[in-house]
């Protein structure tokens, strides 16, 4: 995961190099002429964002500041930075045909819907992982394209995984 330093998506600390500026649509209009906002991003830079906030967690639970991870970390004499340095730079995502799989190390963080054809859930939602190799069918914790990141972070995403 390429990661750079930056408030370039809403307050979110650290963003994926490609991933875009969140853009908001008004998508329904309310009674007292009130609009609901929605978020829409694609799934990639959805992808980015999940695993960019699931670091910010994991410094920030390290009790480390997140402004100040860099490369050096990697190579630091501080026990801590070395290892947020390992988690970021292992947390990884792999495409698949149903899901997107996201790896932490050496196990499954979670899933991601990749389908717009399940009968149950819709693209983008996060699945909790019920295995390696298959997500927990049995509700959203919510989706990495509608979601506002302040949504994401507060009831989503955690650095051990998907937040029950």
């Amino acid at each position: 995961m390429s990661m750079k330093k930056g408030n370039d998506m809403s307050s979110v600390n650290w963003v994926a190099t490609n991933a875009k500026e969140t853009t908001k649509v008004l998508s329904a209009e309310l009674p007292n002429d009130h609009f609901l906002v929605k978020e829409n991003r694609d799934i990639l830079d959805g992808v980015d964002l999940l695993k960019s906030l699931a670091s910010e967690d994991y410094i920030t639970w390290s009790g480390l500041n997140v402004d100040d991870l860099g490369p050096d970390w990697g190579n630091s004499e501080v026990i801590k930075e070395r290892m947020a340095h390992e988690y970021v730079t292992k947390l990884s995502h792999k495409v698949g045909s149903k899901y997107i799989k996201i790896l932490s190390g050496g196990g499954v963080w979670g899933f991601i819907v990749n389908t717009k054809n399940d009968n149950k859930f819709k693209y983008g939602d996060i699945l909790k992982a019920a295995g390696y190799a298959a997500p927990a069918r049995n509700f959203a914790r919510g989706n990495v394209i509608t979601d506002s990141v302040e949504s994401l972070r507060k009831n989503s995403v955690r650095w051990t995984g998907v937040k029950y």
